[in-house]
Order: structure tokens, then C-alpha cells, then sequence
């Protein structure tokens, strides 16, 4: 478990140009609102969106001596290794407003995540090092950063010219009152030892993490090809039983063997929620599929097309009536010779006709 500060009251700037007051009592209700059950702030690098990964996670905020501290749990230990190396020592709060959308608890300040950067320039002053990183418009998040302190080579070289126009103006013993020459060279020494600081660590802990996301990657990608493997097979074994339904549906007669294939294909694009209706007295409650096999099982036979012995067939001409081929091709031309005189007729019909011109 980890306190660090991440916050404190004042009037700061957002890029967007927005000032924006925090006095004590709002960042007391900042404290005292969050509430991780509702919803957690986690401990990110930089600003995400959505899907970056929480190196850590905020139990709970408190305020003491002036500044916001957040207590850290859960924290990643290469992250910790990688911050308190100073790879990602600046601290940024994202805050909801009052009247943010998305605020876990509307009217109240409420911690959004904490961001962890690793060069931005300071701006809230008086902290260690203070900065703001991000707004979403008028209403959105605002959020806040921290650092420790840090001097780069922008500010040496202005404090540098400050003291040669000490020199000038009020002569050298003014300059070395007020910025001595040992300060600026305790200063440079401090950014050069930041900079070799910072050329070091990231590298490791950048491949590290890229190591890291590598393996999820791979493991993602094998959970999708098991996923999809299973999905095929059981999508193979459903087409198998209802192909072995219809199969039955031809043997009984109850199913032309040229809409073996389209009945298949409806029992494959059928969902699996089941279907509840009153019938009767009773509720039916049942799948679909389980709905229409029942009404295509007791629907009465219209054909035997069950293969006979060589006793049941006799003659040539008996082969032909049972010849199930031949019985749907003879339907299927006298359905067209109807069809071309203007009349409509089923094949169940057509099946009929030509069955029964065979018995006569």
C-alpha cells in the first residue's frame, strides 16, 4: 500500500484555456465522495480512453497538510520499480465535476483514474511539480498533474540569463546574492543526472511491458482459435443430427427427398432461445428446433419411400412407382403443366396426382 499526493487546492489552468478553483472543502468532497465499490480509480500511464491496462488501484483518497493523497493498492511491481526509478514519476489526477456525464455520484468532485506521465512540463506551482494534461469540453473530466521536482535546460538557461543581467544592471556581488553561480551548476548537474536517469530505464521497461502485452496478445489469440475450433465443431455435430432427422423424415414418407437439404438448412439458422406460448391448458416452453421437429414427425406420411424387398417391387413398372426420383420428377411436371395453364398447385399435391395416375 502506497500514499502519494496527486492533488491540491488552487486555481488552475486547463489547455483548453478553462480556469478552474479548488478550494479545500472541494477537495475534501473529493476525498470523502469516492466510494471504490461504486467505482474504482485506477493507476494508468498517461490519459487512456478505454482499454489500457491499471498498474495499480486507488483505495482511497485523503487530505492532510493542504495536499490530496491517494492510497495505492495492487500496484504492479515493474511499474514501481520503473516510478521509483523516476521513468514515470509525474503524477496526474483526472477528475469528474459536479456536473461532468459519467460522474459515479453527480454533484460531487470524483476521482476519474490517476495518470502517470513521464516528461510534461510543471504547472500548478507550489507542489512538486504540477500540470494540466487533458479536458473533454465544457462539462468533461479535468484532470490534474503532479511531479516531482525537476529542472530542465529551458529554465537553466533562463535563470542563467537572469544572472548576466544581474551582472549588468547591479554588478556581480547583486548576481551572486541572488542567483550564485554554484546554484545554476547544482542545478545543471541535477537535469544531467535526470537525463541519464531517464535514457537508462526506459528501454528495459518499455520492452518489459511490450514483452508483457506480447504474451496477452498470443494468449488471446489462442483463447479465439479454441473458441472458434469449438464453435465449428459443434456447428458440424447440430448439421449431423438434423441431417439424420430428415434422413428419417424421407424414410417415412413425410419428407421429399428434394427438401431433405432446404430443412436442414432452416433447423441450422434457428437461434436457441426458447420459445413459450399457452396451448391449451399448458405452457409450452421449448426450443425452436424442438418445436418444428415435432410438427414434421406427426405430420402424416404421404409416400413410402421405404426400399422394398424384391418381392414387393415385381415388375419394372412396380420399381417405378416406388422410385422416389422418378415420383418427384412426375410431380414436378405436372406442377409446370399447371403452373403454364394459370393454376397453382402444391407439390404435396403434385405428389398425390401422379401417385395415384400410377395406381390407375
Amino acid at each position: 500500500m502506497a500514499l502519494i499526493p496527486v492533488f491540491k487546492p488552487g486555481t488552475h489552468t486547463a489547455v483548453d484555456g478553462r480556469k478552474i478553483t479548488f478550494t479545500l472543502e472541494n477537495c475534501i468532497d473529493l476525498a470523502e465522495s469516492y466510494d471504490p465499490s461504486l467505482s474504482e480509480a485506477p493507476a494508468v500511464i498517461g490519459h487512456p480512453k478505454l482499454t489500457a491496462p491499471a498498474y495499480a488501484w486507488a483505495k482511497s483518497f485523503e487530505v492532510k497538510d493542504g495536499l490530496v493523497y491517494a492510497k495505492l493498492d495492487q500496484i504492479n511491481p515493474e511499474f514501481a520499480e520503473a516510478y521509483n526509478a523516476g521513468s514515470y514519476k509525474k503524477r496526474s489526477l483526472s477528475i469528474y465535476l459536479p456536473d461532468s456525464p459519467g460522474n459515479p455520484k453527480p454533484g460531487h468532485y470524483y476521482a476519474r483514474h490517476i495518470g502517470f506521465l513521464g516528461a510534461a512540463a510543471p504547472a500548478i506551482k507550489g507542489l512538486p511539480d504540477a500540470s494540466f494534461a487533458e479536458s473533454e469540453g465544457e462539462q468533461g473530466a479535468a484532470e490534474f498533474s503532479m511531479a516531482d521536482e525537476e529542472f530542465d535546460e529551458n529554465l537553466i538557461s533562463i535563470l542563467s540569463n537572469l544572472r548576466d543581467l544581474l551582472i549588468e544592471k547591479a554588478g556581480i556581488a547583486c548576481a551572486d546574492l541572488f542567483l550564485p553561480q554554484w546554484r545554476l551548476e547544482s542545478l545543471r548537474a541535477i537535469s544531467d543526472r535526470k537525463q541519464k536517469e531517464k535514457e537508462k530505464m526506459p528501454h528495459t521497461f518499455n520492452a518489459s511491458f511490450a514483452e508483457q502485452q506480447a504474451a496477452i496478445d498470443a494468449k488471446n489469440a489462442e483463447l479465439a482459435k479454441r473458441e472458434q475450433a469449438l464453435l465449428e465443431k459443434e456447428q458440424t455435430n447440430k448439421r449431423a443430427e438434423f441431417a439424420a432427422f430428415a434422413d428419417e423424415l424421407v424414410k417415412s414418407g413425410k419428407l421429399l427427398p428434394t427438401h431433405k437439404t432446404t430443412v436442414v438448412e432452416v433447423f441450422m439458422s434457428l437461434g436457441s432461445e426458447p420459445i413459450s406460448f399457452a396451448e391449451g391448458d399448458a405452457t409450452v416452453n421449448s426450443s425452436p428446433s424442438d418445436l418444428i421437429k415435432k410438427v414434421l414427425s406427426e405430420r402424416p406420411a404421404f409416400m413410402d419411400f421405404a426400399e422394398k424387398s424384391g418381392a414387393d417391387k415385381g415388375t419394372k413398372d412396380g420399381d417405378a412407382k416406388q422410385d422416389p426420383k422418378v415420383i418427384a420428377d412426375l410431380a414436378k411436371k405436372y406442377q409446370q403443366e399447371q403452373a403454364d395453364k394459370g393454376i397453382t398447385v402444391s407439390i404435396s399435391q403434385a405428389v398425390e396426382h401422379v401417385t395415384k395416375a400410377k395406381k390407375q
